[in-house]
């Protein structure tokens, strides 16, 4: 079933993003689920959405040595551009809510004598500074972060793919 024209870097991508079965990548590229298994077996390839940007960064960065196909890593590259991009601009975000409560909680503390109303404000001062200091990295990351990162980045990964087959259905529409 697999032939020359098989796009490996994409079926590659595809495969450790795990977002879509076997069988939907086998179908997609023209290659059956056993093919698969035998290459990922072959190559080392690992379902693990945390290492799959920079495998497919390297992937791309290899495919002119190679010859192969740009069609694969170039959608990859652009997929993590956009990752990117959406990354940086959901922290500027976080980082500006997590500012704006720190004021909102400073102006609060400032006319509160009650006991619990301080507990509660320092509490969730004492939270959104631990927030913010996540956000710009000045802690040490935990095993617990660790995974938080990788579910965040599959899950992205799950809507870029969704975001894109959405659009290569509407671009297949308007070609009919």
């Amino acid at each position: 079933m697999a032939g020359k024209n098989t796009d490996w870097i994409a079926v590659e991508g595809a495969y450790r993003a795990g977002i879509d079965s076997l069988r939907t990548i086998g179908q997609k590229y023209g290659v059956s689920e056993a093919m698969i298994r035998k290459k990922a077996r072959q190559q080392g390839w690992a379902r693990d959405p945390a290492s799959t940007k920079r495998a497919i960064v390297n992937t791309h960065m290899a495919v002119g040595a190679q010859g192969g196909t740009q069609e694969g890593a170039q959608c990859a590259l652009e997929t993590i551009r956009t990752a990117a991009h959406d990354d940086i601009a959901d922290m500027e975000r976080g980082l500006r809510v997590h500012r704006l409560c720190l004021a909102a909680l400073e102006k609060a503390a400032e006319g509160t004598t009650e006991p619990k109303e301080i507990k509660i404000i320092t509490e969730a001062a004492s939270l959104a500074v631990a927030g913010i200091r996540k956000i710009r990295g000045l802690d040490t990351p935990t095993p617990a972060d660790a995974k938080d990162i990788d579910a965040a980045i599959e899950a992205e990964l799950a809507q870029l793919e969704r975001s894109r087959q959405a659009g290569v259905a509407a671009e297949a529409e308007g070609a009919e």
